[in-house]
């Protein structure tokens, strides 16, 4: 559900889900992400709104609590 998701985004952008390092916490989801463009990764900064509304979509619409985390490749 999340892939699919993170696939919405357009600018050309690529989501990898680590998906060795997804773990529950409690009540929420420890999820790690490698976003590259064109093959480079990309800073933090610009994937930060990105990851916010996706999370905020999850609450909202699935009562799950999903904290995507940048990671590098």
């Amino acid at each position: 559900m999340i892939d699919t998701r993170l696939q919405k985004v357009n600018g050309g952008l690529s989501f990898e889900i680590i998906q060795d390092g997804v773990r529950e916490e409690s009540e929420w989801w420890y999820v790690p992400v490698v976003a590259t463009r064109n093959g480079k990764d990309i800073p933090r900064e610009v994937t930060i709104n990105i990851y916010a509304n996706i999370e905020t979509e999850f609450e909202d619409e699935h009562h799950v609590t999903v904290l995507f985390v940048p990671a590098v490749a």
